[in-house]
C-alpha cells in the first residue's frame, strides 16, 4: 500500500484543481490529508471520489480550523470515536485496514507553541494503547528534533517529539535516512531569509516498521505553491 500525507492549507480553495491534479500525479491508493476546513472538505471529497477515493472519512473541526481527512481505495473500518480527549479530538483520525492488517492513524497537530504544549500529552497518551499494533502514524506535527529537524532554530515541542520512541514509534523517516536533513515547511526568518523545518512526519511501531519499504517526501508540490507543505509518502507492505 502506498500512503499519501499532505498539509493542503486550508482546504485548497482556488488551488483545488492542482491539488487533485498533485494527488493523482502520486497515484497512492491511501490519503491521508490535513488542514482541510469544514467549508471545503464537500468539494474536496466529491473530487477524491472521481479518482476513485471511495471512502472519504473528513474529521469535524470547530468553524476556521482544520482537520484531517481520510480517502482510500481499499475498505477501511473508522474508529468513531477519538483516543483524543478534549477539544482537540478532531485532531486525530485513526481507521483499519483489515486486509492490509495494519490500523493507520492520520493526525494534525496545533501550529502554535503554547496549543502544542498542551495537544502532546493527550497525542502520548494515545499512541501508548496501540504500541503492541501494526500501527502507522501520519501527519502534520508541526513539531521535530531541534537538532536535526531545524534550520538554525530550536522546535519547542523537542522533548514531546524525541519521545516517541518510549511510547513504541519511530520516526520512519529518519530510521532510514539517519542524520540527514530535509524540510518540508519554511518560515520567513529574521531579515526575511527562509528557514525550514522538518514538520511532516510518519511514525510506525515494531511491527509496523518491519513492512515499511519506503518512506520520502516529494516537495515539487510546495515548490510550485500547491500548499506550502511537502507531501510525505510511506508505501507498506
Amino acid at each position: 500500500m502506498l500512503v499519501h500525507s499532505w498539509n493542503i492549507m486550508q482546504g485548497g480553495g482556488t488551488r483545488l484543481d492542482r491539488i487533485v491534479d498533485t494527488i493523482a500525479g502520486h497515484d497512492a491508493d491511501t490519503l491521508v490529508l490535513t488542514e482541510v476546513t469544514p467549508t471545503r472538505s464537500a468539494a474536496l471529497a466529491a473530487r477524491l471520489k472521481t479518482l476513485g477515493y471511495r471512502a472519504v472519512v473528513p474529521t469535524a473541526p470547530p468553524a476556521g480550523r482544520g482537520g484531517v481527512m481520510i480517502a482510500s481505495r481499499l475498505a477501511f473500518t473508522m474508529r468513531r470515536q477519538s483516543r483524543v480527549q478534549g477539544a482537540g479530538a478532531y485532531r486525530w483520525a485513526e481507521v483499519r485496514f483489515t486486509k492490509a492488517r495494519f490500523t493507520l492513524v492520520g493526525v494534525y497537530f496545533p501550529d502554535t507553541p503554547k496549543a502544542i504544549a498542551s495537544f502532546w500529552p493527550h497525542a502520548l497518551a494515545a499512541v501508548d494503547p496501540l504500541r503492541d499494533a501494526a500501527v502507522l502514524l501520519v501527519g502534520d506535527f508541526n513539531s521535530g528534533q531541534s537538532h536535526f529537524d531545524a534550520e538554525g532554530q530550536a522546535i519547542s515541542s523537542d522533548r514531546w517529539f524525541t519521545a516517541m520512541p518510549f511510547h513504541g514509534f519511530a520516526d520512519l523517516w529518519r530510521h532510514t535516512n539517519g542524520d540527514a536533513r530535509e524540510y518540508t515547511w519554511y518560515s520567513q526568518g529574521s531579515g526575511g531569509t527562509p528557514r525550514g523545518y522538518r514538520i511532516d512526519h510518519a511514525f510506525g511501531t515494531a511491527s509496523l516498521r518491519r513492512r515499511v519499504r519506503k518512506a520520502w517526501y516529494s516537495h515539487d508540490e510546495r515548490l510550485r505553491r500547491d500548499s506550502d507543505h511537502s507531501s510525505m509518502l510511506i508505501s507498506v507492505r
